[in-house]
């Protein structure tokens, strides 16, 4: 049984990862809108990151975007704006060959097609949570974005089931924890090491190596941090 301090330690620990999540989720899954962008600067987010001091590439890529933040004025000079726009069009979206494809199915899939098994196993895992794409037709369900956001809903309803209380509520808090272990280990993690390495090599602003560097570290922590919630919620 947790007590209300380990309770009170673990609930801090998934409102730190909504934060992640939300902040990842937002500039992998479409370009960067003008309005968020002004928001992440003027709270200054990139220094609300937590688990800094647990990773030299995390330190590394806050590094790297809060330099290119202080040379780049991404919110009242166009030109900052249009050059930051861009580098996240070509490298995820075209029109010309991608450097860095933000679909699972290409790097873990022989043949790199979209909208087959492995992208309809995402979907169900999706449909089984209640959670659907906007344009499922339009965007393969395994695009690295929509992954992440779909880690974010989830994190949502372990927090929900978090804060009630009863035997019901800590059943369903830990088989959310199990199944975002799974998700991640199963699906983000199989491409996230390549494609970052991808948009590190490619990308033309430090905003986004920053921000891959991000995404890589930080996933593979989360993957450990859910394991040992889960040896501590067993014990």
């Amino acid at each position: 049984m947790r007590s209300s301090k380990a309770v009170l330690d673990m609930t801090e620990v998934f409102y730190a990862r909504q934060f992640i999540y939300d902040v990842l989720r937002r500039f992998f899954l479409e370009e960067p809108s003008r309005d968020y962008l002004a928001y992440f600067v003027q709270e200054k987010l990139i220094d609300l990151f937590p688990f800094v001091e647990e990773s030299e590439d995390i330190q590394r890529g806050i590094t790297e975007i809060k330099a290119y933040l202080s040379k780049h004025n991404v919110i009242d000079n166009d030109a900052d704006y249009e050059d930051l726009h861009w580098d996240y069009t070509r490298l995820f979206v075209g029109p010309f060959d991608l450097p860095a494809p933000p679909w699972e199915s290409v790097y873990v899939r022989k043949d790199r097609l979209l909208f087959q098994s492995n992208t309809v196993d995402v979907r169900n895992v999706y449909l089984h949570f209640g959670y659907e794409v906007e344009h499922k037709n339009l965007e393969a369900e395994d695009h690295v974005g929509l992954e992440l956001d779909f880690m974010f809903h989830l994190n949502e309803l372990s927090l929900k089931s978090l804060n009630n209380n009863g035997l019901k509520s800590k059943a369903n808090f830990t088989f959310l924890v199990k199944e975002q272990r799974r998700f991640l280990e199963k699906h983000l993690l199989a491409f996230i090491s390549v494609f970052s390495e991808k948009v590190i090599e490619n990308a033309h602003t430090g905003f986004f190596t920053g921000m891959a560097r991000l995404l890589r570290s930080y996933l593979k922590m989360d993957a450990a941090i859910l394991e040992e919630l889960l040896e501590m919620d067993e014990s």
